[in-house]
């Protein structure tokens, strides 16, 4: 196994990963400390979807001008059934929402984070082993 590492195409494969993995990475954590600084609101839960293994809701909330928001947004996190309270945050862009998501999907986010965490670490061990120098005859 350590030679095949040890090849060109080896070093070549291994630096691409950790490369990926680390770019991967810093989108997750870019994305997630956007999301934390959007705007949050309390809203109310209109119906659950479930569709498959997926599920949504739709809510609804007041944005700061007094005006009423009905989005469906995607439930990653805990269940959540008409009527109950949940907090949603948004980005408002010249008066209109351009993107919003429950607050408690915050999981998903340390989910990949991770993942992808252990993907890199396991690409670093992966390169120094490749571009280490082997032991030479015994």
């Amino acid at each position: 196994m350590a030679k095949s590492v040890r090849s060109r195409r080896g070093r070549f494969v291994s630096g691409l990963v950790l490369a990926g993995a680390i770019v991967g990475l810093g989108i997750v954590l870019q994305s997630a400390a956007e999301q934390r600084s959007w705007a949050s609101a309390e809203a109310t839960v209109l119906e659950r979807i479930k569709s498959g293994k997926s599920a949504s809701v739709k809510i609804e909330y007041s944005l700061p001008d007094g005006s009423k928001q009905v989005q469906t947004l995607s439930e990653n996190g805990s269940a959540h059934e008409a009527g109950t309270r949940v907090t949603v945050r948004y980005d408002l862009r010249d008066g209109r929402v351009v993107d919003s998501a429950l607050a408690d999907n915050d999981q998903v986010f340390w989910v990949l984070g991770v993942m992808l965490g252990v993907v890199a670490l396991g690409s670093l061990g992966m390169n120094l082993l490749a571009w280490t120098r082997g032991r030479g005859p015994e």
